[in-house]
């Protein structure tokens, strides 16, 4: 009989045993089948950047939208982990070193909609032919990022492009860039104060460009 007592209370310690394992485990389970950009996006904090996430999507986890980062110096290692966020909405920037900024992969982040870099120095103009790879939509280089009508001669190959900043000193930008801005067809909006652009040339702009609304100088 006490043999047979000791069945029930034997079998109950192992199915607590089997529960506290099993409770043990899913946090672990879950975590790894997370998303590859839930991931990316927790290295990404480590590194310093405040992350946003879609709070207005339909799955069970959140994926990253907005990277920003404020006095911090980019590398290309930041650049890599940032390219691999296919949600990635927009990318801002305000102050800090941007000599490592790499865009080679920014064709991966096929819902990038704003692109702000604001107050940064040492800024590579060149990397902005490589956002032609991404499906951008507002592009605002404020503040010390200087650019010239060479740099600018990509923004011709942009089909998706709406919004320009161009808010700073750039004395290098002059008539000849309105050249490459009337090749956008998705074009509404150009901001361009502080750079060597006349009026005449806005007044040619404008005769081929109608729908382009132009402002050369802040509001």
């Amino acid at each position: 009989m006490p043999e047979k007592s000791n069945r029930p209370a034997l079998k109950w310690l192992l199915i607590s045993s089997l529960g506290i394992i099993l409770l043990g485990t899913t946090p672990w389970v879950w975590f790894s089948i997370l998303p590859d950009d839930f991931h990316v996006a927790r290295e990404l904090r480590t590194r310093g950047f405040d992350i946003i996430y879609n709070w207005h999507d339909d799955t069970i986890w959140q994926h990253p939208t907005h990277v920003s980062g404020s006095d911090k110096d980019i590398t290309p290692e930041d650049c890599r982990l940032i390219c691999q966020l296919p949600r990635l909405f927009a990318l801002h920037f305000l102050r800090g070193d941007m000599s490592g900024l790499n865009l080679d992969e920014i064709g991966n982040c096929q819902e990038l909609f704003w692109f702000r870099f604001h107050d940064v120095t040492q800024f590579p103009v060149s990397e902005l032919r490589k956002l032609t790879a991404s499906p951008v939509r507002i592009i605002s280089l404020e503040s010390r990022v200087h650019v010239t009508d060479f740099d600018l001669e990509a923004f011709a190959k942009f089909t998706n492009l709406e919004q320009l900043f161009l808010e700073t000193y750039n004395a290098g930008v002059t008539d000849a860039s309105l050249e490459y801005f009337e090749k956008i067809p998705s074009l509404k909006t150009l901001h361009l104060p502080n750079t060597s652009i006349t009026e005449k040339g806005v007044e040619e702009f404008r005769k081929k460009r109608p729908d382009v609304e132009i402002y050369l100088y802040l509001k």
